[in-house]
């Protein structure tokens, strides 16, 4: 018998994860588990849950977007004793998710759990933050925590789309130096991620062709400034083909990073708001968390 926390946001996404909670419980009994559920409340309410919590469980279930996810994982990286954990998504892109292929219906998943496969999975940290997938600054990246709730339930992923528009008039500019142990690269960006994901805002990342999330590295991948229109079409040609573009991209794989700028550069973290740095230390936690598959 297992002891079972279920963590439930009731707004993510279209507000799904509310139908699924009879489903869930009812086959968690079935399999004479012992279920105890706790619906989010505000922001960071999973995070504080977790934290408080988890320990007294053997399994920790996950009922929500992209967002309630990350606090699980933050919660779960201060718990000396972790509980195993299972995602069901019900955000609007549910990156981490897509990436590994995790059920997105309620009755999948509990098939799934009856009998799971354990992956032990890296997590990264951002100075005293954590994050799943990714983490970025520059053009759209404001987009996914700026975007209002209703919109991304009225229009799904083509929300984004809309908001990103407004971005256009004003395209952002850093310069940034990010240091590893191996190398320095001191540039004029528009853009930047960290990711640990195949996917990111719903499509297959440029960074994640062959991306592994229990290997302790993270993909980066950072844009330059474009001079002109023809700068542009050619970074967004290589963005669609998914290949690197070395005039106009750096691309590497470490384990840990410190990225400075002399202006604070605001970043998000799968998806929320990552708050605005000067400096970011950037280290992966290898295979911090065990997820059920």
């Amino acid at each position: 018998m297992r002891q079972v926390m279920l963590i439930v946001n009731p707004k993510a996404g279209k507000g799904n994860a509310k139908a699924n909670l009879f489903t869930l419980c009812n086959a968690f009994c079935a399999m004479e588990d012992e279920v105890k559920v706790f619906v989010t409340q505000f922001g960071n309410h999973a995070r504080q849950l977790v934290e408080e919590k988890a320990e007294q469980f053997d399994l920790l279930l996950c009922c929500g977007g992209d967002g309630t996810w990350n606090e699980v994982i933050s919660g779960l990286m201060k718990v000396a004793q972790k509980p195993a954990v299972a995602y069901l998504p019900t955000g609007t892109v549910n990156d981490f998710a897509s990436t590994l292929k995790l059920a997105k219906s309620p009755g999948k998943l509990m098939e799934h759990l009856a009998t799971p496969t354990p992956f032990a999975c890296d997590i990264g940290q951002f100075n005293k933050r954590y994050f799943t997938y990714v983490a970025a600054f520059g053009l759209f990246t404001e987009i996914s925590y700026s975007t209002p709730q209703g919109s991304k339930n009225t229009f799904g992923k083509a929300a984004y789309f809309l908001e990103g528009i407004k971005q256009l008039t004003h395209i952002p500019r850093y310069h940034i130096v990010l240091e590893t142990k191996d190398m320095r690269i001191e540039e004029d960006c528009i853009f930047g991620c960290i990711t640990n994901s195949r996917y990111v805002a719903g499509f297959t990342s440029i960074t994640g062709e062959h991306a592994k999330l229990d290997d302790g590295l993270f993909e980066v991948l950072l844009l330059r400034v474009p001079n002109n229109l023809l700068d542009v079409q050619n970074i967004i040609t290589a963005l669609l083909k998914r290949e690197v573009n070395t005039t106009w991209m750096h691309f590497l794989t470490t384990s840990a990073l410190t990225m400075t700028c002399d202006q604070a550069i605001p970043w998000t973290l799968d998806g929320e708001d990552g708050g605005s740095v000067h400096c970011a230390k950037i280290q992966n936690h290898h295979k911090a968390i065990t997820i059920l598959l």
